[in-house]
């Protein structure tokens, strides 16, 4: 008993001596903070084609007001309403009556006005054939060629009427001016029909026109760029012109350039420039919202960053770009279009810098950071 007594009081001295060393020894060094991982991406440049997106608005190539050009009842409508028609269908007919009854009269007033003209002419030559031999004075000659010439005037006067008739007469049958899809009938069998008044519409869908406005400085800027380019023998019809429909698909026609106005409008500070499509399936109608996207005729070298690096305060956009010693700092940044998944940078940043593309809510300017190369992914941009 008296040995286990000693060898336990033995143990609970060298504990306590243990306890006594590690307190009065120097206490462990701390665990060095881990620095935040972060994504980052080198900022790279490529050769790009610009692209610029416009909203425009369709605009049929003709429209037309099918109006009245006479009075009368209308007695039939021969189309469809909303259908394609045909240039030279017939789409409206009115009562002709009261117009063949016009020509009708102006033809027997031609007739008399021929008799006349006729027998004037007969008497001229009798009485050109009897003055030589003083048969009849010169005075009676002199009225002989005066009825003749009036009565000449007369039939022409009167074909003009006969003329006119049978136009009014051709008013009562309304053809279609163009080709193109009719609206709904502005009128009703049965009721009467006034001069001016309008009857349907009619509008050509094949090609369609876009219409849209360019910005007064970007247009200068066009401007610049194709005079840069004078020595590649580019032209305005080389710019190619694609269309985004309101429910974001892309038309599969391109289109060109056909107008550009000749005056930059002082109130909005824009020029009226107008694209044409053919439209072959009539996809396209007049009054549509779209978007165009323009591409430059001229490739460019452009500095890009992903999206995803691009944050933004009061003093604007900006990026988080790392040193050489891998620590952070803010840099301020002009952008400008967007291609694909990523931004075009104008300013603030150059070719080969690193921008951090994730982690940016682990970070704040001055501190360092572990970075990891971002893994590319093959992007392929759309037609958007």
């Amino acid at each position: 008993m008296v040995v286990r007594t000693v060898s336990t009081f033995k143990w609970c001295i060298l504990f306590i001596a243990t306890l006594q060393l590690t307190a009065c020894g120097e206490a462990p060094a701390p665990k060095q903070a881990m620095l935040p991982s972060v994504i980052v991406n080198t900022a790279h440049t490529e050769e790009i084609i610009p692209k610029s997106e416009i909203v425009g608005r369709t605009r049929a190539s003709e429209d037309v007001v099918i109006q009245s050009q006479i009075q009368g009842q209308l007695l039939k409508r021969t189309f469809i309403e909303g259908d394609d028609v045909t240039a030279g269908d017939l789409l409206f007919e009115i009562d002709p009556s009261t117009y063949k009854a016009e020509l009708a009269q102006q033809l027997a007033v031609l007739k008399q006005a021929t008799a006349s003209r006729d027998v004037a002419v007969m008497n001229w030559e009798r009485g050109r054939r009897l003055l030589p031999d003083g048969m009849i004075s010169a005075q009676d000659m002199d009225e002989l060629t005066s009825r003749k010439l009036t009565t000449a005037a007369g039939v022409v006067q009167a074909e003009a009427a006969v003329k006119a008739a049978e136009l009014q007469l051709s008013y009562t049958k309304v053809y279609a001016p163009i080709s193109g899809r009719i609206s709904n009938s502005k009128v009703s069998t049965g009721d009467i029909i006034t001069p001016q008044s309008e009857m349907a519409n009619l509008v050509q869908l094949q090609p369609m026109w876009v219409n849209f406005q360019v910005a007064e400085k970007k247009l200068i800027s066009a401007q610049q760029d194709f005079s840069k380019a004078a020595d590649q023998d580019v032209k305005i019809e080389d710019i190619v012109i694609h269309l985004r429909l309101p429910n974001g698909t892309m038309f599969d026609e391109a289109g060109y350039i056909d107008f550009i106005g000749n005056r930059v409008d002082a109130a909005t500070g824009t020029l009226p420039v107008r694209a044409t499509f053919k439209n072959a399936t009539s996809l396209m109608l007049p009054g549509l919202f779209v978007t165009l996207v323009i591409e430059s005729p001229i490739t460019e070298n452009a500095l890009l960053i992903p999206q995803a690096a691009v944050q933004e305060d009061q003093q604007g956009r900006f990026v988080m770009v790392l040193n050489e010693q891998d620590e952070v700092q803010k840099r301020l940044v002009e952008l400008g279009d967007r291609f694909g998944v990523d931004w075009r940078v104008l300013s603030g940043l150059k070719d080969g810098e690193r921008i951090v593309v994730e982690g940016l809510q682990k970070i704040r300017p001055g501190i360092k950071v572990n970075p990891v190369e971002q893994e590319v992914i093959p992007f392929q941009e759309n037609a958007s």
